[in-house]
């Protein structure tokens, strides 16, 4: 068994402290433990029928309806570069080069945590080092606002395979 080297394990302890620091802030909203049951289940749920589509070889036909199903009209996505708003998401849904059926198996659960209206996701998925070209699991990371029963805000950490190399400092991401 691999395991993670110190870079590795300083980036997740950094994501978990971002986490543990939100969720602690929200620890102020009283708690509601059936709520935030339910809105796990939406992030679990919304997840699963991403990766159903995605292995199915569906995406492009079933993105809209996923989207309107799980994400609010007004979502707000914090990822550099990304367009806020339902649309958006069906738009890259939509417009994202198809994948084979099966090209991405679906990521293993490590975590999800509820508190108040937020909830945190880690998954690990085997992806290819951009160093080496070996493949080794990478921890993602996903926090999500939920509102009246849809996901209405998104922040996440995303290995360099998903997304390419960091942007020189000074510089706009591509």
């Amino acid at each position: 068994m691999r395991r993670p080297n110190s870079k590795v394990i300083a980036v997740v302890a950094a994501v978990a402290a971002v986490a543990i620091a939100v969720l602690s802030a929200a620890s102020t909203q009283a708690r509601e433990p059936i709520r935030e049951e339910a809105n796990k289940k939406l992030v679990r749920d919304f997840y699963a029928a991403l990766d159903e589509a995605q292995a199915s070889g569906t995406m492009k036909s079933k993105g809209r309806s996923i989207m309107e199903r799980f994400i609010a009209p007004d979502y707000i996505q914090h990822r550099p570069g990304e367009q806020n708003g339902r649309e958006a998401m069906i738009h890259n849904t939509e417009s994202a080069p198809a994948m084979p059926a099966g090209a991405m198996p679906p990521a293993k659960l490590v975590a999800l945590v509820a508190e108040g209206d937020l909830v945190v996701q880690v998954t690990s998925r085997d992806l290819p080092d951009p160093a080496t070209g070996a493949t080794k699991p990478a921890l993602i990371w996903n926090m999500f606002r939920v509102k009246d029963g849809k996901l209405a805000e998104h922040w996440d950490a995303l290995p360099a395979a998903l997304t390419g190399p960091a942007a020189a400092p000074g510089t706009s991401p591509k």
